[in-house]
Protein backbone atom coordinates (compact mmCIF):
# COMPACT_ATOMS: atom_id res chain seq x y z
CA UNK A 1 0.00 0.00 0.00
CA UNK A 2 1.11 3.61 -0.61
CA UNK A 3 2.16 5.82 2.27
CA UNK A 4 -1.15 6.30 4.15
CA UNK A 5 -0.35 9.92 4.98
CA UNK A 6 0.30 10.64 1.32
CA UNK A 7 -3.02 9.02 0.40
CA UNK A 8 -4.85 11.34 2.80
CA UNK A 9 -2.71 14.32 1.74
CA UNK A 10 -1.44 15.11 5.21
CA UNK A 11 1.83 15.17 7.15
CA UNK A 12 2.83 12.32 9.49
CA UNK A 13 2.88 15.01 12.19
CA UNK A 14 -0.84 15.75 11.66
CA UNK A 15 -3.04 15.60 14.74
CA UNK A 16 -5.77 12.98 15.06
CA UNK A 17 -8.33 15.70 14.32
CA UNK A 18 -6.49 16.67 11.13
CA UNK A 19 -6.36 13.01 10.09
CA UNK A 20 -10.11 12.65 10.62
CA UNK A 21 -10.88 15.90 8.82
CA UNK A 22 -8.77 14.85 5.83
CA UNK A 23 -10.50 11.46 5.76
CA UNK A 24 -13.98 13.03 5.91
CA UNK A 25 -13.17 15.47 3.11
CA UNK A 26 -12.01 12.64 0.85
CA UNK A 27 -15.02 10.49 1.78
CA UNK A 28 -17.31 13.32 0.65
CA UNK A 29 -15.28 13.83 -2.51
CA UNK A 30 -15.41 10.17 -3.57
CA UNK A 31 -18.95 9.37 -2.43
CA UNK A 32 -20.80 7.26 -5.06
CA UNK A 33 -23.67 9.77 -5.30
CA UNK A 34 -21.26 12.28 -6.82
CA UNK A 35 -20.78 10.01 -9.82
CA UNK A 36 -24.35 8.90 -10.53
CA UNK A 37 -24.79 8.15 -14.22
CA UNK A 38 -21.06 7.83 -14.90
CA UNK A 39 -20.17 4.18 -14.31
CA UNK A 40 -16.47 4.58 -15.17
CA UNK A 41 -15.94 7.48 -12.78
CA UNK A 42 -18.00 5.73 -10.10
CA UNK A 43 -15.76 2.65 -10.33
CA UNK A 44 -12.61 4.76 -10.07
CA UNK A 45 -14.08 6.67 -7.12
CA UNK A 46 -14.93 3.37 -5.42
CA UNK A 47 -11.33 2.17 -5.80
CA UNK A 48 -10.01 5.49 -4.48
CA UNK A 49 -12.40 5.36 -1.53
CA UNK A 50 -11.15 1.88 -0.63
CA UNK A 51 -7.59 3.19 -0.67
CA UNK A 52 -8.61 6.14 1.53
CA UNK A 53 -10.37 3.82 4.01
CA UNK A 54 -7.34 1.55 4.23
CA UNK A 55 -5.01 4.52 4.75
CA UNK A 56 -7.19 5.93 7.52
CA UNK A 57 -7.50 2.52 9.22
CA UNK A 58 -3.73 2.01 9.06
CA UNK A 59 -2.94 5.44 10.52
CA UNK A 60 -5.43 5.08 13.37
CA UNK A 61 -4.27 1.54 14.13
CA UNK A 62 -0.61 2.60 14.17
CA UNK A 63 -1.40 5.52 16.45
CA UNK A 64 -3.34 3.30 18.80
CA UNK A 65 -0.57 0.70 19.06
CA UNK A 66 2.29 3.19 18.83
CA UNK A 67 3.73 1.47 15.74
CA UNK A 68 4.55 3.01 12.37
CA UNK A 69 5.34 1.59 8.94
CA UNK A 70 4.33 -1.64 7.23
CA UNK A 71 1.24 -1.60 5.13
CA UNK A 72 1.05 -5.40 5.12
CA UNK A 73 -1.03 -7.08 7.84
CA UNK A 74 -4.75 -6.65 8.42
CA UNK A 75 -5.28 -3.59 6.20
CA UNK A 76 -3.96 -5.47 3.18
CA UNK A 77 -6.21 -8.40 4.09
CA UNK A 78 -9.22 -6.09 4.21
CA UNK A 79 -8.34 -4.75 0.77
CA UNK A 80 -8.27 -8.31 -0.55
CA UNK A 81 -11.61 -9.07 1.13
CA UNK A 82 -13.20 -5.96 -0.38
CA UNK A 83 -12.04 -7.17 -3.80
CA UNK A 84 -13.57 -10.59 -3.12
CA UNK A 85 -16.89 -8.99 -2.18
CA UNK A 86 -16.83 -6.79 -5.28
CA UNK A 87 -16.19 -9.92 -7.37
CA UNK A 88 -19.08 -11.76 -5.58
CA UNK A 89 -16.63 -14.33 -4.13
CA UNK A 90 -18.52 -14.33 -0.86
CA UNK A 91 -17.35 -17.73 0.42
CA UNK A 92 -13.74 -16.68 0.04
CA UNK A 93 -14.47 -13.35 1.72
CA UNK A 94 -16.23 -15.09 4.60
CA UNK A 95 -13.32 -17.52 5.06
CA UNK A 96 -10.77 -14.69 4.94
CA UNK A 97 -12.70 -12.73 7.57
CA UNK A 98 -12.88 -15.79 9.81
CA UNK A 99 -9.08 -16.17 9.66
CA UNK A 100 -8.49 -12.73 11.18
CA UNK A 101 -7.93 -13.15 14.95
CA UNK A 102 -10.65 -11.72 17.18
CA UNK A 103 -8.25 -9.29 18.86
CA UNK A 104 -7.30 -7.84 15.46
CA UNK A 105 -10.85 -7.29 14.19
CA UNK A 106 -11.29 -3.62 13.46
CA UNK A 107 -14.37 -1.61 12.55
CA UNK A 108 -13.65 -2.48 8.92
CA UNK A 109 -13.82 -6.19 9.79
CA UNK A 110 -17.33 -5.78 11.20
CA UNK A 111 -18.36 -3.67 8.22
CA UNK A 112 -17.18 -6.27 5.69
CA UNK A 113 -18.73 -9.06 7.77
CA UNK A 114 -22.05 -7.20 7.57
CA UNK A 115 -21.85 -7.20 3.75
CA UNK A 116 -21.16 -10.94 3.66
CA UNK A 117 -24.03 -11.65 6.09
CA UNK A 118 -26.39 -9.49 4.04
CA UNK A 119 -25.47 -11.45 0.93
CA UNK A 120 -26.38 -14.66 2.78
CA UNK A 121 -29.73 -13.18 3.79
CA UNK A 122 -28.96 -12.78 7.51
CA UNK A 123 -30.31 -9.25 7.75
CA UNK A 124 -30.44 -8.99 11.54
CA UNK A 125 -26.89 -10.31 11.96
CA UNK A 126 -25.68 -7.99 9.19
CA UNK A 127 -27.26 -4.99 10.89
CA UNK A 128 -25.71 -5.99 14.23
CA UNK A 129 -22.22 -6.12 12.69
CA UNK A 130 -22.78 -2.77 11.01
CA UNK A 131 -23.86 -1.25 14.34
CA UNK A 132 -20.61 -2.53 15.89
CA UNK A 133 -18.58 -0.98 13.05
CA UNK A 134 -20.37 2.35 13.55
CA UNK A 135 -19.82 2.29 17.31
CA UNK A 136 -16.11 1.47 16.89
CA UNK A 137 -15.59 4.24 14.34
CA UNK A 138 -18.50 6.71 14.53
CA UNK A 139 -16.73 9.21 12.27
CA UNK A 140 -16.52 6.78 9.34
CA UNK A 141 -18.77 8.24 6.65
CA UNK A 142 -18.96 4.98 4.69
CA UNK A 143 -20.32 3.05 7.68
CA UNK A 144 -22.88 5.73 8.53
CA UNK A 145 -24.12 5.86 4.95
CA UNK A 146 -24.38 2.08 4.89
CA UNK A 147 -26.42 2.18 8.09
CA UNK A 148 -28.81 4.71 6.59
CA UNK A 149 -29.23 2.58 3.49
CA UNK A 150 -29.77 -0.58 5.55
CA UNK A 151 -32.46 1.23 7.51
CA UNK A 152 -34.18 2.43 4.33
CA UNK A 153 -34.07 -0.95 2.65
CA UNK A 154 -32.90 -4.17 4.29
CA UNK A 155 -30.57 -4.99 1.39
CA UNK A 156 -30.11 -1.47 0.08
CA UNK A 157 -26.42 -1.06 0.79
CA UNK A 158 -25.47 -4.33 -0.88
CA UNK A 159 -27.28 -3.34 -4.04
CA UNK A 160 -26.49 0.36 -4.21
CA UNK A 161 -22.80 0.40 -3.31
CA UNK A 162 -21.40 -2.98 -4.32
CA UNK A 163 -23.99 -3.82 -6.95
CA UNK A 164 -26.49 -6.62 -6.44
CA UNK A 165 -25.61 -8.49 -3.27
CA UNK A 166 -26.94 -11.66 -4.81
CA UNK A 167 -26.25 -13.42 -8.07
CA UNK A 168 -29.95 -14.12 -8.35
CA UNK A 169 -32.13 -11.63 -10.26
CA UNK A 170 -34.13 -9.33 -8.01
CA UNK A 171 -37.78 -10.33 -7.97
CA UNK A 172 -40.99 -8.92 -6.66
CA UNK A 173 -43.30 -10.78 -4.31
CA UNK A 174 -43.32 -14.55 -4.82
CA UNK A 175 -44.70 -17.65 -3.11
CA UNK A 176 -42.00 -17.68 -0.45
CA UNK A 177 -42.76 -14.07 0.46
CA UNK A 178 -46.45 -14.90 0.86
CA UNK A 179 -45.72 -17.87 3.14
CA UNK A 180 -43.26 -15.86 5.20
CA UNK A 181 -45.75 -13.04 5.64
CA UNK A 182 -48.51 -15.46 6.65
CA UNK A 183 -46.29 -17.13 9.25
CA UNK A 184 -45.34 -13.73 10.70
CA UNK A 185 -49.00 -12.65 10.80
CA UNK A 186 -50.00 -15.92 12.47
CA UNK A 187 -47.30 -15.47 15.14
CA UNK A 188 -48.45 -11.92 15.80
CA UNK A 189 -52.09 -13.02 16.04
CA UNK A 190 -51.26 -15.82 18.45
CA UNK A 191 -49.31 -13.40 20.64
CA UNK A 192 -52.46 -11.28 20.83
CA UNK A 193 -54.68 -14.31 21.64
CA UNK A 194 -55.93 -14.97 18.12
CA UNK A 195 -55.08 -17.61 15.53
CA UNK A 196 -54.84 -16.62 11.87
CA UNK A 197 -53.87 -20.15 10.73
CA UNK A 198 -55.39 -22.84 12.93
CA UNK A 199 -53.28 -25.98 13.52
CA UNK A 200 -54.66 -29.13 11.89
Amino acid sequence: MNNPYKVLGISPDATDTEVKNAYRALARKYHPDNFAGDATSAELANEKMQEVNEAYEQIMRERKTGKRGGGTGAAASYADIRNMINARRMREAEAALARIPVEERTADWHFLESLVLMHRGFVNDAMRELEIACSMDPSNVEYQQAKQMFNQNAAGYGRNYYGSYSNQPQRGCDGCDVCTNLICLDCCCECMGGDLIPCC
